[in-house]
This record gives C-alpha cells, sequence and structure tokens, in this order.
C-alpha cells in the first residue's frame, strides 16, 4: 500500500500534496471539535467559514469571518474548500481528485497546475455564498476537471481513454442526482458550486485551444476582484449592516446600519429594539414607542417586543400617552382594542426609576427583554393576534 501511495506521489506530487492537506484539515477539525462549536471561535479555526451568530442575538447571523476583518480575509473561501463536512464527503472528493489530478498535473506546468487549483476552488464557491450558504469541500474543483476533461479529451486521446463515455455519463447523472436530492430536502448539496465548477474548467480547456477561449478566460478573471469585494461588503444584506451596527462602538453609532437592517428584512426583532433603546436612552420615549410598534407590526409574535413595549409605555409621560395610542392605532387599526389589553396599556402612572447604572454593552429594554425570551406568559383572555396576517411576519422571518 505505502509503496503505491509513494509511486502515486512521485506521480502527481502537488496532487497528493493537496489532497494530503485536506485530509490533514479534516482530521484537526475533529480533534478541536469543541472549539468548533464556540460560535466566539469557530470563524477563526483553520481558515474555515461558518455562520455565526452575534452573542445571545440568534437573529444576526452569517458568515461574519467574511464580512468584518484584514483585506485578506476573502483567502478563507478557497481555504473552506480545503475542509469537508463528514469522512464520506471528504472520500468522494479525495477519490475523485485522486482520479482526475494527475491527468491535469502531468500535462500543465507546476505553477500553471498551482493556479488552477487556487482558481477552482474560489470560482466555483463564490456564487453560493451569493446566495447565502456556506459551502465546504473540494467538489468545486472536482468539477472544474472534469469540464477540463470534457474538452481536453477531444486533443488528447490519453485523457480519453482514462476518462470514457461510461464514465461522463455517470458523472453528469451524479451531478443531476445530487440536484434531485437537494430539491427533495434529502441532502443539502452545493449544486452551484457544482455546475460552476464544470463550467470554470470548461473555459480554461477551452481558454487554451482557441482565442476566444483565452479571452473569454481573462474577461471573467478581471471580474473576480468585483465579485469578491461584493461578497465582503454585501450592502443588500440586512445581517451584514445589523453586524455592523453591532459592531460600532457605541449604540448612537450603529444607529444607521440598524435603520437600514430593518429596512431591508423588518422581521429583525432584536435591530428594532436596539433602535428603540437608542430613543429612550436620549429620553425619547415616545420615538422608543413608534420604533416598538413598528417593530411589532412586522413582528407580531415577538415576546420580546412585546415586553419592551410594555416597559417604553410605562416610560411614557402622562402628556405623551395619547400620541402613544394614536401610533398604535395607526399601526393595528381594527386590532388596537386587542392590542391595547395584549400591552396592558394603563392610564395610571406607574414610577419607573431611569437613574440606575446602565452597563455599556447592555441597554434597559434590550437587557431586561432578553432575559425573558422564551418564557411562558399567563393565559389571558386577550384575542390572539395571528401571526399569519398578510402585513406581518413570523418572529425572525420575512413573509
Amino acid at each position: 500500500m505505502f509503496a503505491a501511495l509513494s509511486r502515486d506521489f512521485r506521480f502527481a506530487p502537488v496532487t497528493f500534496s493537496l489532497l494530503a492537506v485536506s485530509v490533514a484539515l479534516f482530521i484537526a477539525v475533529e480533534l478541536a471539535g469543541p472549539k468548533i462549536e464556540d460560535p466566539k471561535g469557530a470563524h477563526h479555526v483553520f481558515g474555515m467559514v461558518v455562520v455565526l451568530h452575534f452573542g445571545g442575538d440568534d437573529e444576526v447571523s452569517g458568515p461574519f469571518a467574511l464580512w468584518d476583518g484584514p483585506w485578506w480575509r476573502w483567502l478563507r473561501i478557497p481555504a473552506s474548500a480545503f475542509h469537508h463536512a463528514n469522512v464520506l464527503h471528504l472520500f468522494f472528493n479525495v477519490s475523485t481528485l485522486w482520479v482526475l489530478g494527475p491527468l491535469l498535473e502531468r500535462r500543465m506546468r507546476r505553477a500553471a497546475y498551482l493556479g488552477f487549483w487556487f482558481f477552482a476552488s474560489l470560482v466555483p464557491l463564490l456564487p453560493e455564498y451569493f446566495l447565502g450558504t456556506t459551502p465546504l469541500g473540494l467538489s468545486g474543483v472536482a468539477c472544474a476537471m472534469f469540464g477540463w476533461c470534457l474538452i481536453e479529451r477531444q486533443f488528447d486521446p490519453a485523457v480519453a481513454r482514462r476518462l470514457s463515455e461510461q464514465a461522463i455519463r455517470s458523472f453528469w447523472i451524479f451531478l443531476f442526482a445530487m440536484l434531485i436530492l437537494t430539491a427533495l430536502d434529502v441532502l443539502h448539496i452545493a449544486n452551484v458550486a457544482h455546475f460552476t465548477g464544470v463550467a470554470y474548467g470548461w473555459l480554461n480547456a477551452r481558454a487554451s485551444h482557441h482565442r476566444t477561449g483565452r479571452r473569454a478566460w481573462i474577461a471573467t478573471h478581471a471580474l473576480l476582484p468585483v465579485a469578491i469585494y461584493l461578497l465582503l461588503h454585501p450592502f443588500w444584506n440586512a445581517n451584514y449592516h445589523a453586524l455592523l451596527g453591532r459592531r460600532a462602538k457605541d449604540l448612537s453609532a450603529g444607529v444607521r446600519h440598524f435603520r437600514e437592517a430593518v429596512r431591508r428584512d423588518p422581521a429583525l426583532a432584536q435591530v428594532w429594539l436596539s433602535l428603540a433603546d437608542e430613543r429612550a436612552r436620549n429620553g425619547d420615549f415616545l420615538a422608543a414607542w413608534r420604533l416598538v410598534i413598528d417593530g411589532l407590526r412586522h413582528n407580531r409574535s415577538s415576546s420580546v417586543l412585546t415586553d419592551a413595549a410594555r416597559r417604553v409605555w410605562m416610560m411614557l409621560p402622562a402628556d405623551e400617552r395619547e400620541a402613544a395610542r394614536e401610533v398604535l392605532q395607526t399601526a393595528f387599526a381594527g386590532e388596537t382594542s386587542e392590542w391595547s389589553e395584549r400591552l396592558r396599556l394603563v392610564d395610571a402612572p406607574a414610577p419607573v426609576s431611569l437613574d440606575e447604572p446602565v452597563d455599556a454593552g447592555r441597554f434597559p429594554l434590550e437587557g431586561d427583554a432578553t432575559k425573558l425570551e422564551g418564557r411562558r406568559g399567563r393565559k389571558r383572555s386577550v384575542k390572539p393576534i395571528d401571526p399569519e396576517q398578510i402585513d406581518s411576519a413570523a418572529e425572525g422571518r420575512t413573509l
């Protein structure tokens, strides 16, 4: 066995060295399992990009390692290609590359072959990130090699013998089978990366044999910096703006990011709460009330915002409560009485002390409301609020 491995290594040293790196990373991740599960450290382990949640806020999530950090953080994308989800995932990718890799390595200069691996591990994953997924694995590289062989076998009989018509049909069947299994929600496969990889490998082979292919190759790679920049700064993503707001030096500095976040995704209840906190801390309780009610209009089942609305009502001066009722009337129209009872809107003043010291990282509304999230409320005779109503959204989801 070791003699065969030694022979294969001499035959295609770059291929098997890179495959060894992927196997070593898989073993290292398995050994570092507890650290991977730690949200504070997961994106720092071996360069892998994962979806993280911001502290205790489950709503604000995303590939934070790509959205925030040094300029070279985009290199985490090709690094993620060398990670795998499980042993079976690793086995399929390594075995496929074990067959296809030497075909390319023997026909390319070493620098060109390394460049092919780098771009084949980067390009197929980019569209997956734009679609909101965080793919792992070398299947994009394997598909790129398959796409390369589709063209190269027309010019090289050795490649045609190694990759027969039957092998090509089997590969296509496998790709479309994964597409069907994903559609049926049996498996979650990075199908976009697979087909992008095939197209990328096909384009590389075309570029080596046709002038038009070379022009397309140059144009494609010239657009990569733009695609990477947009991926690192996804201004259209509500979670990205929420992260910038959370990472701001203080709550006031994060307000503009929070406003943009709820404009793009009104279902971020915790972000509505942060906006209300900023107004409450500045003594503008009526503005805080408007923000909480607007948040409830979009997140009708949010216990966090419901509790915050009750607290803001208790903070409102008596001369502003009529205006606050008008805000509620405008937001909920025919359901105003049900919401008034649900929010316990009483006219009797209740003293609320705002002189308590406040932790700079926790705010009066946000802190306590977070602690209360998930508690079962007391049974009441209030008419239930329908979270499926057309102008509302279930907590954390946009209809």
